[in-house]
């Protein structure tokens, strides 16, 4: 899916027109529809202020490059480069994991991810919450973190 099909499902998912979110990212609607039609792409900054508009990472709109199978393999590659990324066959099951000591940041991120998952396959949650979850990551765990935190400080002030 290409950077502008990305922006129109999540400004339409918004409930808004173009000429809204236009407006809520400092942008023009003719800018906004450019770049849905594919025929411009917006800078960092613009992409930036569109995310901000629509409460959502930067990073769940912008254009990861995985158009072809090779390119995918290459950012996998990246992966192995950067975190330590391996393939590994489990009982005949291809899984991808990851070195747990370097990139511990990753790996209890991916076990948030993984808790998701399981919250909406047991439908604790429902699909729009974990969408909401994965496409505004990390604010929205953030913000968990924080409210987890403040309870707990004023669970020991109860004390």
């Amino acid at each position: 899916m290409k950077i502008g099909e990305r922006l129109k499902k999540f400004r339409t998912a918004k409930g808004l027109v173009q000429k809204q979110l236009g407006i809520m990212a400092g942008l023009s609607e003719p800018a906004i529809r450019n770049y849905e039609l594919g025929n411009r792409y917006p800078n960092a900054k613009q992409l930036e202020k569109i995310a901000g508009a629509l409460g959502i990472s930067q990073f769940a709109i912008a254009d990861p490059n995985f158009d072809s199978y090779q390119e995918l393999m290459h950012a996998l590659f990246q992966l192995e480069d950067l975190y330590g990324l391996k393939p590994k066959n489990i009982d005949g099951q291809l899984v991808l994991e990851f070195d747990v000591e370097p990139v511990s940041r990753i790996t209890s991120d991916l076990k948030l991810w993984s808790d998701e998952l399981e919250s909406l396959n047991t439908g604790n949650i429902t699909q729009e919450q974990y969408d909401e979850w994965r496409y505004s990551f990390p604010r929205l765990q953030a913000e968990r973190d924080t409210q987890k935190r403040r309870a707990l400080r004023d669970k020991k002030k109860e004390q």
